[in-house]
C-alpha cells in the first residue's frame, strides 16, 4: 500500500492494525529525536490509533519532514545498523506483503510460526505418553523436537524469507 500524498486517488482506502500501528511507530521516533512534543505526540497517537482511513492520517503527519531517522532503540531502529536508518515518514509497514499480511522469517509464514508455537506443547504430551507407557530413561528425547523445529523453521534462508 502508497502513501496516501503520493497516491491521492485512493484516500479513502481503510486502515489495517498494523498501518495504525506503524503510524503511532513513526510518531514516537519523531517525539524520540525531538519534532514533537510529549503532548503533541498523545494527541497523535491516540488521533492514529482512531484512524479509519488514510485521509485521517495525512494531517498527522503534514509537518513532519518526508524523513524521519528513527531514534536508537525505537520500535524502527533495526539491530545491527551503524547508525539510525532514514525511511520516509509514511504509516505504512514496508514489510506488509501486497495481501495484506506481515511478512514473517518462518518458514510457512503464519502457519510456520503457529506450528513453533505448538511444538513444546506437542513434545510435553509426547513425553509424558511415552514416559508413563514406556518409561522414563528414553522419554526426554522428545524435548529435541523443540530446537530441531527451530533449526528447521527458523534456521538457514530465514532473512531471505523475510526480504520476499
Amino acid at each position: 500500500m502508497s502513501d496516501p500524498s503520493s497516491s491521492p486517488e485512493q484516500p479513502d482506502l481503510r486502515l489495517s492494525d498494523a498501518e495504525r500501528e506503524r503510524a503511532v511507530a513513526l510518531l514516537a521516533d519523531a517525539h524520540a529525536v525531538g519534532r514533537l512534543s510529549a503532548s503533541e505526540y498523545g494527541d497523535r497517537a491516540a488521533a492514529a490509533r482512531a484512524a479509519v482511513t488514510r485521509r485521517d492520517l495525512v494531517p498527522l503527519f503534514a509537518d513532519l519532514p518526508a524523513e524521519t531517522p528513527p531514534a536508537p532503540g525505537s520500535p524502527g531502529a533495526r539491530y545491527g545498523d551503524p547508525e539510525p536508518v532514514s525511511r520516509p515518514a509514511t504509516f505504512t509497514d514496508p514489510d506488509l506483503e501486497p495481501s495484506g499480511r506481515s511478512g514473517s522469517r518462518a518458514l510457512g509464514g503464519g502457519v510456520g510460526a503457529t506450528v513453533m508455537a505448538l511444538v513444546p506443547f506437542i513434545a510435553l504430551i509426547l513425553f509424558l505418553v511415552s514416559g508413563f507407557l514406556g518409561g522414563w530413561a528414553w522419554a526426554w528425547l522428545w524435548w529435541l523436537l523443540v530446537p530441531i523445529a527451530g533449526i528447521v523453521i527458523y534456521g538457514p534462508g530465514a532473512d531471505e524469507r523475510r526480504r520476499r
